[in-house]
């Protein structure tokens, strides 16, 4: 009878994490992993650890990447839509002031807007915001061409009080009316006199919740990264 003899093969790769034994006179392949001692005195073979590493960094990195986006969305600004012409300003979106002529535009201080107006007569038109003492705090530029369109951006402050068209100034205006502010003076973000500039508290937690984001799984790989060189493995006897 022939005597069965086995040599020790070497892992052909990182995945396999383990030892092979071969069986010369059937070729018979054994798998043997290696146990890792956990904190509890358990046992777990290297390729169930490195697996359980694997999906608890996959998932720290999926929850950092929606915290990215939703940090993202929270910073994105709300819009109002215009009609303009020389008989007024008439609202389209959002639904509280549509079909409102001059509607009044309801802000909160410090979040960002957008106005999207459409010259809708073919007159010289522009969009400008004023404080309650008549200054202005934001001028855009006159578009005439019929159906063109204009995106006016702006962070809403306290100081504002009104919008209207520079050029047909009695009859296409309307009121600003802002939330969470605390009280006039000061100008605005553009073109403003006194006050100076002030980061709203929305804008301190948005910027630490994007840092966490970027930041967070980088640290999770750090912690694996060391983690796994010190892994204690139960040597084999």
């Amino acid at each position: 009878m022939i005597p069965r003899r086995a040599r020790l093969l070497e892992s052909v790769s990182d995945k396999d994490d383990g030892r092979r034994r071969r069986d010369e006179s059937s070729g018979t392949c054994i798998f043997l992993p290696i146990p890792v001692v956990t904190e509890s005195g358990g046992t777990m073979s290297r390729q169930q650890s490195g697996g359980l590493t694997r999906r608890a960094f996959c998932t720290t990195l999926a929850a950092g990447s929606l915290a990215g986006v939703s940090a993202r969305a929270s910073a994105q600004a709300e819009t109002f839509r215009l009609g303009g012409e020389v008989a007024a300003w008439h609202g389209r979106a959002p639904q509280s002031i549509a079909g409102q002529d001059n509607p009044t535009l309801q802000v909160e201080a410090g979040r960002r807007y957008r106005v999207v107006w459409e010259n809708m007569d073919g007159q010289p038109h522009n969009f400008q915001i004023l404080d309650s003492d008549g200054n202005a705090l934001l001028t855009s530029e006159t578009i005439q061409q019929r159906g063109a369109t204009q995106t006016v951006t702006f962070t809403a402050s306290p100081a504002m009080a009104q919008y209207r068209c520079q050029i047909h100034p009695t009859t296409m205006l309307g009121e600003m009316q802002i939330s969470g502010g605390g009280g006039g003076g000061g100008g605005g973000e553009e073109g403003g006199e006194g006050g100076g500039m002030r980061i709203p508290t929305a804008g301190y937690f948005l910027a630490v919740a994007v840092l966490l984001a970027f930041v967070s799984p980088l640290l999770f790989a750090l912690l694996l990264l060391v983690v796994g060189t010190h892994d204690g493995v139960r040597p084999r006897r």
